[in-house]
């Protein structure tokens, strides 16, 4: 098996008249945690789309080596405000990804209890998730996309709306995911100090990758004398 997971290469893509993304070219190994991060109209949520398929590039390449991908998009907790959903039927979603509606086995079961139980939420399996607050929406959404055994986490600005000290439990989650579950991660967020605390590889992009490599390299070329808010403004 190789020890990438993806390949981008040359890629472009262009809505109407204008290019939003030019030239993106980098690949990732297994097991990386993978932060990008810029600032707000860059591209960064169109890359993902791109990776996942929900849009074509205009031009250039796109190589995924695995089939078993999880995808979190932007502001999903807020499409469950309503939703008479309870967390363990949100997270059974999980194990329909091939689109089957049917019941679920007992090993089906089985994984939602264990999966409910490493993000914490266990005991909350029977509550409605629109009764749950942004930070523990963000963790079942977790627990769903984990629960179908991904290779490949990635996430959109999933700590938006979440406040300082779950975002650090959240961050904290998704190193164990990483570190010890042994699955790629790629997240997309504004939290800079966040995504370096936590990645082993981060990319600052607008419309072009303008840095990728490790984050101390990131504060020693990138930051000095750009202040952090400067950056992310554009």
């Amino acid at each position: 098996m190789s020890d990438k997971i993806l390949e981008v290469r040359n890629l472009y893509f262009r809505y109407k008249d204008e290019f939003v993304l030019e030239d993106i070219s980098f690949s990732l190994n297994r097991e990386e945690f993978f932060g990008i991060i810029g600032p707000n109209g860059s591209g960064k949520s169109t890359l993902l789309k791109l990776i996942v398929g929900i849009l074509k590039p205009t031009d250039g390449e796109i190589r995924i080596y695995t089939d078993k991908i999880s995808y979190i998009p932007q502001r999903i907790a807020s499409l469950y405000h309503l939703f008479p959903a309870t967390v363990e039927e949100i997270v059974g979603l999980g194990r329909l990804s091939d689109g089957i509606i049917r019941r679920f086995t007992n090993k089906d079961k089985e994984l939602i209890e264990q999966a409910l139980e490493l993000v914490g939420l266990k005991e909350f399996k029977n509550r409605k998730i629109g009764e749950l607050s942004g930070g523990q929406q963000q963790r079942v959404h977790i627990a769903r996309a984990i629960v179908s055994n991904p290779d490949l986490l990635i996430l959109d600005e999933p700590t938006t709306g979440v406040d300082v000290v779950n975002q650090a439990k959240f961050y904290e989650l998704l190193g164990h995911l990483n570190k010890d579950m042994h699955i790629t991660i790629i997240i997309v967020s504004h939290d800079i100090s966040g995504v370096a605390s936590e990645v082993s590889m981060m990319a600052y992009l607008d419309k072009r990758l303008h840095f990728i490599g490790k984050p101390k390299d990131f504060f020693k070329k990138i930051l000095w004398p750009i202040e952090i808010e400067d950056l992310l403004r554009g």
